[in-house]
């Protein structure tokens, strides 16, 4: 039993495939890829001192450099070593630079929204995939916790996406260990927080949705 049951779908994933794609337990390649375009155009990731809780194998990193929308600094962070690690080596294999990769279980470390905005200047905090395997309100206690740290700073963007119940049931059902949440509830939950809340929710025909919230918008 460990005190992480979030990350143990991870963990098995990487005993039997490896820290590579499948231990991120998305199916589709492109659809993240897809997801990874949706992000960067919602969140204004180039240039910025981006934060990427839950980075897996660093492939939002890798997608920003290969399509220049490179971030000013890349901080990837994820709760098991073995993927920091792979992604460390393919950063230096691929000739990636400015990218940081740490271990830290962003659910559960209460400090690390404070080191993360506060000392390395974090711009801009993304999730993507990342909260798959939470509880709405799970995900919603930590959402809180980053971007009340982004407020007290008074600076920052806030971006993250999740699986949709409004989705389409026939083509896309929802699989254990993923864990669908009411887009609706989750709007009304950003917008509680801040007026400056962007959402999209077509870019894979509902399947998934992306949220943004800024602190505050010039």
């Amino acid at each position: 039993m460990t005190d992480s049951p979030y990350l143990d779908p991870y963990r098995d994933a990487i005993k039997q495939h490896g820290p590579g794609f499948e231990a991120l337990l998305w199916k589709n390649k492109q659809a993240q890829l897809t997801r990874f375009a949706a992000l960067d155009a919602m969140g204004e990731l180039a240039g910025k001192v981006v934060a990427d809780l839950g980075c897996g194998d660093g492939s939002l990193a890798f997608w920003l450099h290969k399509n220049n929308r490179g971030p000013k600094k890349y901080i990837g962070v994820d709760g098991l070593e073995e993927l920091t690690e792979s992604s460390r080596q393919q950063a230096k294999e691929r000739g990636v630079k400015g990218t940081l990769f740490v271990t830290h279980d962003f659910v559960s470390e209460e400090q690390l929204p404070g080191w993360l905005i506060n000392d390395a200047k974090t711009e801009v905090i993304v999730l993507s995939g990342s909260l798959n395997t939470l509880a709405m309100d799970h995900a919603q206690r930590v959402l809180g916790r980053f971007f009340d740290a982004l407020v007290v700073a008074g600076r920052g963007r806030l971006v993250f996406n999740f699986l949709s119940t409004r989705h389409n049931k026939e083509q896309t059902p929802a699989e254990p260990p993923a864990v669908r949440f009411d887009p609706v509830a989750m709007l009304d939950w950003a917008l509680e927080r801040t007026p400056i809340v962007d959402l999209h929710h077509a870019y894979l025909n509902g399947h998934d949705a992306t949220i943004v919230m800024d602190v505050h918008r010039s």
